[in-house]
């Protein structure tokens, strides 16, 4: 094949310019046009292309390696367990595993504020109505307070503290 500028050496370099119309859809490529250029003519017009062989090895290798740095920065943080990154999670708008939760929670948290005015959940539990949850809350504090005061030796506080538990405890399981 024969070069397209000078049309004299036999084309070794090949081009493909890739361009966009305005009208091209989003997610859609342009025209593709492809140019087959001597090496000679390559060389006057500056374009990459080896003289010695192994020199495009290093070239593209080169290439893919800025590419490579460029794409690992823009990625962000990613979960360790389910692999995805910060871009998946924006673009599918769900979350891969629980990990991702603590992951992503500093860009979970403003978006949470954003949606529902709050990031942590106050409603009431599946299938629990608001008293027994009360009541549950209720009785775990207690058993903190009453496990606080064994550990500092207030015995009798500690055992106030029993009974109310144990009242507590009886009514939660009327």
């Amino acid at each position: 094949m024969q070069c397209e500028i000078c049309q004299e050496g036999p084309a070794s370099v090949y081009v493909t310019d890739l361009t966009y119309e305005a009208e091209v859809p989003a997610g859609q490529l342009g025209k593709l046009h492809t140019r087959s250029i001597c090496s000679n003519c390559a060389a006057e017009l500056n374009l990459p292309h080896a003289q010695t062989p192994g020199q495009n090895k290093a070239v593209l290798f080169k290439l893919l390696q800025k590419t490579a740095r460029r794409s690992k920065k823009a990625a962000g943080p990613a979960c360790a367990s389910c692999g995805m990154s910060l871009q998946e999670f924006r673009a599918q708008g769900r979350l891969g595993c629980a990990a991702c939760y603590k992951i992503f929670r500093a860009h979970l948290d403003p978006l949470l504020l954003r949606m529902h005015q709050a990031n942590q959940h106050t409603g009431r539990g599946p299938g629990v109505a608001p008293a027994e949850l009360d009541l549950r809350e209720r009785i775990a504090e207690l058993q903190e307070r009453m496990n606080l005061a064994i550990r500092e030796e207030a015995y009798e506080d500690a055992g106030r503290l029993r009974d109310e538990l144990e009242k507590l405890e009886a009514q939660a399981t009327e």
